[in-house]
């Protein structure tokens, strides 16, 4: 689920995998969309 939560940040964003992880960092929006908590860990570009 936390991967196709990514993949619609990506698509509705129009990012590149590197801009992706970095935003997924970057803003709590996202973070807080994806379910994700201050201290986990967010999927690299690579796993994107």
């Amino acid at each position: 689920m936390l991967m196709f939560k990514i993949l619609i940040i990506q698509t509705l964003n129009n990012l590149s995998d590197e801009r992706t992880e970095y935003l997924i960092n970057d803003r709590l929006s996202f973070m807080r969309f994806l379910g994700l908590g201050l201290s986990d860990r967010v999927p690299d570009a690579k796993t994107v």
